[in-house]
């Protein structure tokens, strides 16, 4: 049983927002005037900057939405009264990669705050336990049915309406950081949690705090594995078996030690006469495109179409790139409001005295994220290599990126979204997912046992 520590590492980084600040603003009133400009000044930027801020709701709808959330404001309201009143705003974005920070508190409630010791995963629309941290006896894997007499649906259905991202998967991240959402963003129940399951056990569980959360998780912590590897190779039968579990080339690796590390192992492979290849990314949450572009190069010698997409053109992020001294003439060159085209590109395989000329393997996973994702899909759409595994729990084929930061001038809440819309080559099909041309089970499986499944 581990708990993931880094939905308490969210939490406290989001406490912690403007924390010098926070204790004044906690308390701090505004009139109606300041928020006004404030929820002015959102819609400003989204409607500015968003490359496509109507996704998921018309453009009548989302004015309708501004004017109420504007015709609610009052005079004497606080910051996290704000933020409960604009948040829909960002939320219904449908952007992937959108947010707002956490209205601030206390330095004494942070301190004091209560949560809910316990821990679930959505899976086929079931909310299913996984964790326990409280002095309750439960049985991991029994299904929650109803908390405090509410359907359990109804509860996540009524948190996921406060949480941004992709619409189909905001109940799936409610589940995921449900013992902190119940208390702090949908319900703020923060004393008894009276719960049901389907196996027919009835418990009351208390709430505790956030300190002694993570106390109990520490003692059931397993020994921190600092085995991580970004990149590995082995022999699995008769695969070449290649891990790669990021994209980073900033941390771990520059893109030019990418290409002696590839280098490196597809020297090997020639030594080790394999005629099949693994390239695992099931793990790889991502990082610069231009890794899987350069890995692409190692085991196909087709030309393939890249991703493409339009950039939203706006003063806000023209002054942006000038600030950063990243400044493009074409994109200059648009009007405001306009749009600068992403074209796909075709990409010639180039000479490699090292590439990999056998049947090929791309394994995906539930973690496959963000620029991962964009490799396995230029693969799939392409038909540079098979493409097999799970289909990836979070992030789209198309999407949204390139993030633009702002934050409300008197209430002081920072909000980002994407200014570049992207779309696979394949173009606007849906589903809008990655999905595997052959659905293998992953889970807790060896590199032979995968192979096995070939």
């Amino acid at each position: 049983m581990k708990l993931k520590l880094t939905l308490i590492a969210t939490l406290l980084f989001q406490s912690a927002f403007a924390q010098k600040n926070c204790n004044e603003l906690y308390a701090q009133k505004f009139t109606r005037q300041q928020l006004e400009q404030d929820i002015d000044f959102m819609k400003e930027k989204i409607i500015n900057a968003h490359v496509n801020p109507y996704t998921e709701i018309s453009k009548s709808e989302f004015e309708k939405k501004y004017i109420d959330i504007r015709k609610s404001l009052k005079n004497g309201m606080t910051q996290r009264e704000f933020y409960y009143l604009a948040k829909p705003l960002i939320v219904t974005l449908n952007d992937e990669h959108s947010s707002m920070s956490d209205f601030c508190v206390t330095d004494s409630i942070k301190k004091s705050m209560k949560v809910l010791p316990l821990k679930f995963k959505y899976e086929n629309d079931k909310m299913i336990l996984t964790e326990n941290y409280s002095d309750s006896t439960l049985n991991i894997g029994d299904e929650l049915i109803s908390l405090n007499n509410i359907p359990v649906n109804e509860v996540l259905e009524t948190c996921a309406q406060t949480i941004p991202g992709a619409k189909e998967e905001r109940i799936s991240v409610a589940a995921d950081k449900f013992w902190i959402m119940i208390n702090k963003y949908c319900y703020f129940i923060t004393d008894d949690y009276n719960l049901n399951f389907k196996s027919g056990l009835q418990k009351t569980v208390k709430s505790i705090s956030l300190e002694q959360l993570k106390a109990n998780a520490s003692k059931s912590q397993p020994v921190k594995n600092d085995n991580f590897k970004p990149v590995d190779y082995k022999k699995v039968n008769e695969y070449a078996y290649l891990t790669v579990n990021t994209f980073d080339d900033r941390g771990t690796f520059t893109l030019e030690e990418w290409k002696t590390k590839f280098d490196s192992i597809f020297t090997q492979v020639k030594k080790d006469n394999i005629n099949k290849l693994v390239v695992d990314v099931h793990n790889n949450s991502g990082g610069n495109s231009a890794v899987g572009n350069l890995l692409i190069s190692y085991f196909s010698d087709k030309p393939y179409h890249t991703y493409q997409g339009r950039w939203k053109k706006s003063k806000e992020y023209a002054d942006y790139l000038k600030a950063n001294n990243k400044e493009s003439p074409e994109y200059n060159r648009i009007k405001d409001g306009g749009y600068y085209p992403i074209l796909s590109l075709t990409v010639a395989a180039g000479n490699n005295p090292l590439r990999f000329n056998g049947k090929t393997y791309v394994i995906v996973g539930k973690n496959t994220f963000s620029s991962a994702m964009m490799f396995s899909v230029m693969v799939l759409d392409n038909k540079l290599a098979e493409v097999v595994g799970e289909m990836p729990e979070k992030g789209h084929p198309n999407h949204f990126g390139e993030l633009i930061r702002f934050q409300t001038p008197n209430t002081k809440l920072d909000f980002l979204f994407g200014v570049k819309e992207w779309v696979r080559p394949a173009g606007n099909i849906q589903p809008n997912r990655l999905v595997p041309t052959k659905i293998i089970n992953l889970k807790d499986k060896t590199e032979t046992q995968i192979v096995d499944q070939l």
